[in-house]
């Protein structure tokens, strides 16, 4: 007669928690959590701050009005405000701007990519989830960029680097336009280096139409690496093949005639202006600092600290021998430039203080740092892995807690954003302009920069009175509690003059 024997029931457990260490343990599961962590922070807090609303809005208005993306002016804000009585009440006098349209530096491709999931999907979620794939998209490019030179330990160092850099994880999170600039700007370089001829002239052209930023990283590094290339060759008395030749000025050529409608069109005006003006010292020696503590989100002297980490192990990579001749000369020029572009627009007047224009720029840069912090000696790899994961994790938590605040406040909106999507067209004012532009679909005012405007406006209450008189400024958003930001003048003219309805944490006064 036969007998089954069962294994005991430790060397099950044993077994279990082998399978269960392997899988996460296992390249592709770190992979794939570090690339899916921006749409699940964007998930589970919902934070869109500064412009990532305007960005999706912009989006929104092409499928709209898709005049929009050729000059027409966007009639849903007027952020600045309306001309006061008198005009010393506003001291900047911003509101003599017109009605904002597309900015200059941008091109045609993000707000495309926007309208398309609107016009798809009419959904808020998928809006939101954009960013975050393009920014899981790029961490997957970065890890198969390296995977060419490094080994598979090396190139998930490298993804990881990037994923976990606090700049890129931040803005790989909301609605901004740079992880998308990175994506296209990332596939179309490896597709140049893997010599894809037909995928590197529709992705080069693509990642021009980006922003203006991508039209001096794409045509720079791409020129500067063939370039430097060919050089080499020469030096070594070696003939360039005739389909190196034909693959560099595809490259150069095909996306050039894609992009150049758009640049003659909207970055020249037709030739009327240049894409910006003059640089500034001063511009420069105001933002610059406030970029540099940005860039980690820490006071400058732990920034320098990191930046010269971070140096350190990029110039190890660099001299290490894992890149051939040719390619270290496209990495180095990718980051060079970038580092280009950013001091560049630091320089620039109209340019805001986050340094996030050179987000597009930081693969080469996690290329370099995996191949260094490899090849250290390993008491200073430890050290070096240990400062920056801390650091990393420590910022990264922050920022986090920073959404899930950020993300809060937002849902509190949400009553007052149904009771304006009920109503009749008419400007609102409120804090929450950009906001309110998107999800309720209202036009929207405020005081945008101008502190005092907004006072003299908001705390006088015949200053007020008159100022809903004179403009068409239908409905006025305040918090149910508080005094802020209308003095109680302000509110009590309100109650008796405007229809109230209740909103949740807020209230939706109905002027006319």
């Amino acid at each position: 007669m036969s007998h089954s024997i069962s294994p005991p029931s430790h060397t099950v457990r044993r077994s279990w928690n082998a399978r269960i260490r392997a899988i996460i343990g296992s390249h592709a599961v770190i992979l794939a959590l570090l690339a899916g962590q921006f749409a699940l922070v964007q998930l589970f807090t919902g934070s869109q701050y500064g412009d990532a609303p305007r960005n999706m809005h912009w989006g929104i208005l092409i499928v709209e009005n898709p005049a929009f993306l050729f000059g027409a002016p966007d009639t849903y804000e007027r952020i600045k405000g309306f001309p006061p009585d008198p005009p010393s009440l506003a001291p900047l006098a911003l509101y003599r701007f017109p009605q904002g349209g597309l900015h200059r530096w941008w091109g045609p491709v993000p707000l495309l990519i926007f309208a398309l999931v609107w016009f798809a999907t009419h959904s808020y979620t998928a809006m939101h989830l954009v960013v975050p794939l393009a920014g899981a998209g790029v961490v997957l490019l970065t890890y198969r960029l390296a995977r060419l030179w490094l080994t598979r330990r090396e190139a998930l160092i490298a993804a990881a680097f990037l994923a976990c850099f606090p700049l890129f994880r931040d803005y790989a999170t909301v609605a901004y336009s740079e992880a998308l600039s990175a994506l296209a700007l990332t596939a179309a370089l490896l597709a140049y280096i893997r010599e894809r001829t037909v995928a590197t002239v529709i992705l080069g052209g693509v990642a021009a139409l980006m922003k203006l930023d991508l039209l001096a990283l794409y045509f720079g590094v791409v020129g500067i690496a063939s370039v430097l290339s060919f050089i080499a060759q020469r030096r070594r008395r070696e003939s360039v093949p005739r389909r190196v030749w034909a693959h560099t000025l595809a490259a150069l050529v095909g996306p050039a005639m894609i992009a150049a409608p758009w640049v003659w069109l909207h970055y020249l005006g037709r030739g009327e202006r240049a894409p910006t003006g003059g640089l500034s010292l001063q511009q420069f020696s105001l933002v610059a600092p406030q970029m540099l503590e940005l860039l980690f989100y820490i006071p400058w002297y732990g920034a320098l600290l990191t930046l010269a980490v971070i140096g350190a192990l990029a110039v190890v990579g660099a001299r290490s021998g894992s890149f051939p001749v040719p390619v270290l000369a496209l990495l180095l020029a990718w980051l060079g430039l970038g580092v280009v572009v950013l001091l560049v627009y630091a320089a620039t007047p109209g340019s805001g203080n986050s340094p996030r224009i050179i987000i597009p720029a930081l693969p080469p840069l996690a290329l370099l740092v995996a191949a260094g912090i490899t090849r250290l000696p390993l008491p200073w790899k430890r050290r070096a892995a240990f400062y920056l994961i801390v650091l990393f994790a420590v910022i990264n938590l922050v920022t986090i807690g920073y959404y899930t605040v950020e993300g809060a406040r937002l849902r509190s909106y949400e009553p007052v954003w149904r009771v304006l999507r009920e109503q009749p067209r008419g400007y609102v004012l409120t804090e929450a302009y950009w906001h309110t532009i998107l999800y309720a679909r209202q036009p929207a005012t405020w005081f945008e920069i101008d502190e005092t405007f907004q006072r003299n406006i908001m705390e006088n209450v015949d200053h007020f009175a008159r100022y809903l008189d004179q403009h068409p400024i239908r409905y006025v958003v305040l918090p149910a509690s508080g005094n802020a930001p209308a003095s109680p003048e302000v509110r009590s003219y309100l109650d008796h003059h405007a229809r109230r309805v209740e909103a949740g944490e807020f209230v939706v006064y109905v002027v006319r």
